[in-house]
């Protein structure tokens, strides 16, 4: 089999790398090694959050408003619901960094949004505990977003427009014949120009001389079941990060009118594989139950669900975002535990990067080059 780009995992990055490069007419064949919107993703689970005004830096905002857009207009090409606009509430201790960085960021791009105070917190957001010193910022251009139906969505679009997918089929090795690149599973050869490597968790499989440098954490998700549903639907409960008093927290309405998503910052040492996910054990659940209580108290005090995930990390946190030149080969990996919101602009600056186009969006730090080793 032949074609002129080969992209290689089709889960939050590759699917939107794949419908990019597909829009711009390449004949671009999707491997994946299980199926699309499998379960085993980085970014399977529910839901993931949106925002606009970050407190990881300003640097973040004119991709995150490229993204929006981006996220919008596959809503409208697959006719798939993929994005609630309910807001974003950053919550934490007045006067603290990342309020303020989500404040800067906010108002040096002129992003729709409120400064609330502990006051304003317990009239509008009931549903969250807060100190007279909590503060909180709105971010009007956030929500929550559909992963499994986005992925789907991303892959679909992309066959459309003449995209090939290849399902269950594991990459066990490239090879180079004739000046071209052989990609190679167990059932087929794909022949091609240039190859997006977008495997998350599963990189350094392919990359082995990248260990040591990224690794791979374990990522937890807990769904608690509230005393009254009513008040933890979309337009009632915007997603939430909140960081106060050593606990990290984020989460997002209930999408299945019964339960809310409440989940916590990496709590387990980095593994090798994605196969060595650990379990939680009693102990794990009781203390992010403790949290979940703490700061939303009309949450009943059990998980009804629970999950285990995984992503790969890069040291500072910025995804790898490069391509060689020599190999032909694209770096769209180690988008450490943030990288959903992202997803369709790196899927773009990855079709731009293969294809020569010159986006303002790449930055020099994404580059392999660029990250300490």
């Amino acid at each position: 089999m032949d074609a002129d780009v080969v992209v290689i995992g089709l889960g939050s990055a590759g699917s939107m790398a794949l419908w990019q490069l597909a829009k711009r007419g390449l004949d671009v064949v999707g491997v994946e090694q299980f199926g699309i919107g499998h379960a085993r993703g980085s970014y399977a689970g529910d839901s993931r959050l949106f925002r606009s005004a970050v407190h990881e830096g300003p640097r973040y905002v004119p991709r995150l408003r490229r993204a929006r857009e981006l996220w919008l207009e596959l809503e409208r090409d697959s006719g798939r619901h993929l994005y609630d606009e309910c807001g974003a509430l950053q919550i934490g201790t007045a006067g603290t960094g990342g309020i303020a960085k989500s404040v800067a960021s906010a108002q040096q791009f002129d992003l729709p949004h409120e400064v609330l105070d502990a006051w304003d917190l317990r009239a509008r957001y009931p549903q969250h505990r807060v100190d007279d010193d909590t503060v909180a910022v709105l971010d009007h251009h956030a929500g929550s977003l559909y992963p499994e139906a986005s992925v789907l969505a991303a892959v679909a679009a992309a066959e459309a427009r003449g995209a090939r997918v290849l399902t269950n089929a594991e990459v066990i090795d490239f090879d180079e014949r004739g000046g071209r690149l052989e990609i190679v599973t167990p059932e087929v050869r794909v022949s091609c120009e240039k190859v997006v490597v977008a495997t998350g968790s599963w990189t350094l499989r392919l990359r082995p001389d990248l260990k040591g440098f990224l690794q791979i954490l374990p990522l937890s998700l807990t769904w608690f079941m509230p005393r009254h549903p009513e008040l933890f639907t979309a337009d009632r409960f915007p997603v939430f990060i909140r960081d106060e008093d050593g606990v990290h927290l984020y989460g997002t309405p209930s999408h299945d009118s019964y339960s809310v998503k409440v989940a916590t910052e990496p709590l387990w040492p980095a593994i090798g594989s994605p196969d060595d996910v650990p379990a939680f054990s009693r102990a794990d659940l009781r203390r992010i139950t403790a949290w979940a209580a703490e700061f939303i108290p009309d949450l009943n005090p059990e998980p009804v669900r629970y999950s285990m995930h995984h992503d790969l990390f890069a040291p500072g946190d910025l995804p790898l975002v490069d391509l060689d030149e020599d190999t032909g080969m694209l770096l769209l990996t180690a988008f450490s535990g943030r990288g959903f919101k992202f997803a369709p602009v790196f899927g773009e600056i990855a079709a731009d990067l293969i294809t020569g186009v010159r986006n303002e969006l790449w930055d020099s730090g994404f580059a392999l080059s660029s990250h300490p080793r």
